[in-house]
């Protein structure tokens, strides 16, 4: 077994308008800026974890357009492996609009996503390479593809262990995407989703439902994302918090990614929770400090400093 990740998702360029507001019904705002760069949730994760030094390589689909191009090339720079990407004669790549409006210290983003070609169900798959990883990351839109790829490992190799977003879940049924959370060994996502997921409307609650089921279930550990609030780890003994660093924030997009990045990261070198939850709180904070997913994504020398200088101010 190879001691490293295989991750199968999306990978979309984006493309950013920066406004000072939103505009309401019928009225304009002014753009500031425009930036076109790599995006998509599995390559973002994907990204940061090879920038780290991870072995990690994807399975995704790209067009035959410039966009696919330079989304394959942008992965190939960070260290990711590419040869699993597939580009689809005739097709467009996947691709955003993504629109950051408001002043600095109270940013919002408005995301309209421009579906392209991406992993479905019935196409074929490296199932030996992608098994052969310590972990392999589910990121897809497919509730059939993610439910085949989760019966996978007890049939084709037990030791794989199976990391999963709540990205694209929490847009099924709760109680059935709940249902596909709890078959992974482990999962992130943020507070949002997870209160979605449970049905609750408090973060408390939620965490009190995670922690109930995952005695029931194949799930060790959901991994949470809360903001300025830092992280959590919710275990079947309870619940361990990390507070967030201290960062100047820019732009959020992508934090989420950089944070189950860092979450894979704390769990290939068998990191205990506190462990894992500053990684990717570190990760997920610093891929706040510039605009886009990726233009923030620090090496695993920044994200070590980082963590230091946390702890000494502690």
């Amino acid at each position: 077994m190879i001691h490293g990740v295989a991750a199968i998702g999306l990978c979309s360029w984006d493309r950013f308008i920066v406004t000072d507001q939103y505009p309401g019904p019928g009225e304009y705002a002014i753009v500031r800026q425009r930036f076109e760069q790599a995006g998509g949730t599995t390559g973002n994760a994907c990204a940061a974890l090879a920038l780290l030094g991870v072995d990690v390589t994807l399975v995704s689909r790209v067009g035959d357009d410039e966009e696919g191009r330079r989304l394959v090339a942008s992965l190939r720079d960070t260290g990711c492996g590419v040869d699993h990407v597939e580009t689809i004669s005739g097709s467009a790549s996947d691709s955003g609009v993504i629109v950051i409006s408001g002043e600095l210290a109270n940013r919002d983003r408005t995301i309209y996503w421009i579906q392209g070609v991406k992993p479905v169900s019935g196409m074929t798959f490296p199932i030996d390479e992608m098994l052969a990883r310590e972990w392999l990351m589910i990121d897809i839109d497919d509730a059939r593809l993610r439910s085949f790829l989760l019966d996978l490992p007890a049939h084709r190799s037990p030791r794989t262990r199976l990391f999963g977003t709540m990205t694209y879940v929490v847009e099924m049924d709760p109680a059935a995407g709940w249902d596909q959370i709890m078959r992974h060994d482990a999962v992130a996502g943020n507070a949002r989703e997870l209160m979605t997921l449970t049905g609750c409307s408090d973060l408390s609650a939620a965490t009190d439902i995670a922690s109930r089921d995952i005695r029931h279930n194949a799930c060790r550990v959901v991994f949470v994302s809360n903001g300025p609030h830092g992280g959590l780890a919710i275990t079947e003994s309870g619940v361990v918090s990390a507070p967030a660093i201290d960062v100047d924030v820019v732009d959020t997009t992508g934090a989420g990614d950089a944070f189950a990045a860092g979450c894979l990261w704390g769990m290939l070198e068998h990191c205990d929770e506190p462990t894992i939850l500053s990684r990717a709180n570190a990760l997920g904070g610093l891929a706040c400090r510039a605009l886009g997913a990726r233009a923030g994504l620090p090496t695993r020398v920044e994200v070590e400093r980082v963590i230091r200088e946390q702890a000494g101010t502690q």
